[in-house]
């Protein structure tokens, strides 16, 4: 197989010093286009030259556009200069980035790979208005969020199965869902301890879910401060429920890739190391105090 260089060849387009400095950025979703070049090469003799390499650099690129839009805030209230200036970078730079799939897609004369990438950012779009509106409803709970950002991390890679050689579609599906998983709990477990990150996160569901009347009424209000969103936390043992479902995840990609004898192994432990190694790492809890 030739090499991996999607992230390489990415760069160019996301790291810019007035970005990197003045705001945060999502993570390259290095576990999924890795995942989609690899079953891309498998069916190289299908494709035109690098195809496998420019659906993958353009999907990842579309899926850093939407991340970066994620990350806007939308608490109201008086911003600082350098809040306001984080904020306006990151609806720029998610626009250039969802931008430049067009332009690569368009220079290389592939149209149809541009109606499959939109269809499926309209699909994402129209899911997450939806999963809003249940979350300012409180209707909704940790199991379902969580389905729901599993769909979104996996609907532009999936837009390119009929791409991915029929024999190999199945496991492709199932190992993009799975890895898909691993990412979006990683992403949670990165707004563990912060109230304002976690608010209508997974862990936030998992909390309310499981408490009484008189927590939810404060997680419903308008903001947890920071001791009391420790201890709940805490008590409901948020922490571990995310670890707990990493762990399971890893364990049936391994699963599944046991059962395929065409799979090179030493391929997919590249792309679960991040995984393993936050599993295997010393994890200082959300204490109180």
């Amino acid at each position: 197989m030739k090499p991996y260089r999607v992230p390489q060849l990415a760069r160019k387009y996301v790291e810019y010093d007035m970005i990197q400095q003045h705001t945060e950025m999502p993570a390259f979703p290095d576990s999924r286009t890795r995942l989609m070049f690899v079953f891309l090469n498998r069916n190289a003799q299908e494709l035109h030259a690098s195809e496998d390499e420019l659906y993958a650099l353009v999907t990842s690129l579309v899926q850093m556009g939407l991340d970066t839009h994620d990350m806007i805030d939308t608490l109201s209230g008086i911003r600082s200069p350098e809040e306001m200036r984080s904020r306006q970078l990151k609806v720029l730079a998610g626009d250039y980035f969802s931008s430049r799939f067009y332009q690569l897609l368009a220079l290389a004369g592939r149209i149809t790979a541009i109606s499959k990438l939109s269809d499926a950012v309209c699909e994402v779009n129209a899911g997450k208005m939806n999963l809003y509106w249940g979350m300012k409803q409180f209707r909704l709970d940790a199991t379902q969020y969580l389905t729901q950002m599993v769909r979104f991390k996996k609907e532009l890679f999936l837009s390119f199965t009929s791409l991915v050689a029929e024999q190999d579609q199945e496991i492709w599906k199932q190992l993009l869902n799975k890895f898909a998983l691993c990412d979006t709990l990683v992403e949670e477990w990165g707004k563990r301890a912060e109230p304002d990150k976690s608010r209508f996160g997974y862990m936030f569901w998992h909390i309310y879910g499981n408490g009484d009347r008189n927590e939810q009424a404060l997680l419903s209000g308008s903001g947890t401060d920071t001791e009391a969103w420790r201890k709940l936390v805490l008590k409901y043992k948020a922490e571990d429920a995310i670890l707990d479902k990493l762990c399971t995840a890893v364990t049936h990609i391994r699963h599944i890739l046991s059962d395929d004898q065409n799979t090179g192994i030493e391929e997919f432990e590249r792309m679960l190391e991040p995984f393993q190694k936050l599993l295997n790492s010393p994890h200082p809890v959300v204490r109180e105090g």
